[in-house]
């Protein structure tokens, strides 16, 4: 992971509702979705999930108004804290920490029922060692029996064109219009994004912003392997549950 990383998601923060059409609604549904899987797993309501990669709450939200005992952290200060305001304004409480996905240094606590990381946050880490290392800390928190579920892009189904541009929408915020796009750039296996967000106020005020950040384009069979080799058990495949594939797997019971 760069250290572009930390500053793109410091600087979207304040937008990142805005990438969504409906970002209330999106906490809803994914919290929904999330609980339902979770459940299917046997982690009910009420047990003690780590969100990893919590961004501004997406899925953390969610889960918590689902009945979950969410904990987050996130690289991203601007993120963490959002994130915390985002939840007193719902009269949600939850512990939110900064911290890197590679170590999860700061969980020190007991061990978890669940560890989640969702929107493509693992292809933020640039290689099969890094990811591997964050796999290995994931599994380390859960107690045996406790699962992982992760949510990434299916990269085997993606052209890889350069430049390639994806833009958002236009959304709007009272008075005010936002718009946001991304631009690929593919180098190999991994491609560089930029995000241009552009604001534009009611009296006409016109503000565009460039983000710039990097993934590793690592296919979901490759990520299903490495999570094999980092000691999880019954991994699997599921395309029913968010926008994203989503890869599941346990730590082995207890003997």
């Amino acid at each position: 992971m760069n250290t572009d990383t930390t500053t793109f998601y410091d600087d979207l923060a304040p937008f990142y509702h805005l990438l969504y059409a409906d970002w209330k609604a999106s906490v809803d549904a994914q919290g929904r979705a999330l609980a339902e899987l979770l459940q299917a797993l046997e982690i009910p309501s009420g047990a003690v999930v780590l969100d990893a990669a919590c961004g501004i709450g997406t899925q953390a939200l969610g889960l918590l108004q689902q009945g979950y005992r969410m904990t987050a952290s996130d690289l991203s200060p601007g993120a963490v804290e959002r994130l915390g305001q985002e939840a007193s304004r719902r009269g949600l409480r939850l512990e939110a920490r900064v911290d890197d996905l590679r170590t999860l240094a700061g969980h020190a606590g007991p061990p978890l029922d669940a560890v989640i990381a969702c929107d493509n946050s693992l292809p933020h880490l640039l290689s099969d060692a890094e990811i591997l290392q964050a796999l290995r800390s994931c599994h380390r928190c859960l107690r045996p029996g406790g699962v992982a579920v992760f949510s990434v892009r299916d990269y085997a189904v993606i052209e890889r064109k350069s430049p390639d541009v994806r833009p958002y929408g236009l959304r709007r915020e009272g008075a005010s219009r936002f718009l946001a796009v991304q631009v690929w750039e593919w180098e190999g296996d991994q491609y560089e994004v930029r995000m241009y967000l552009t604001s534009e106020s009611g009296e006409g005020r016109c503000e565009t912003r460039v983000l710039k950040s990097r993934y590793y384009a690592i296919t979901v069979d490759r990520l299903a392997d490495l999570m094999r080799t980092a000691g999880f058990v019954d991994v699997a495949r599921r395309d029913d549950v968010l926008f994203q594939p989503v890869l599941t797997g346990r730590r082995p019971p207890a003997p």
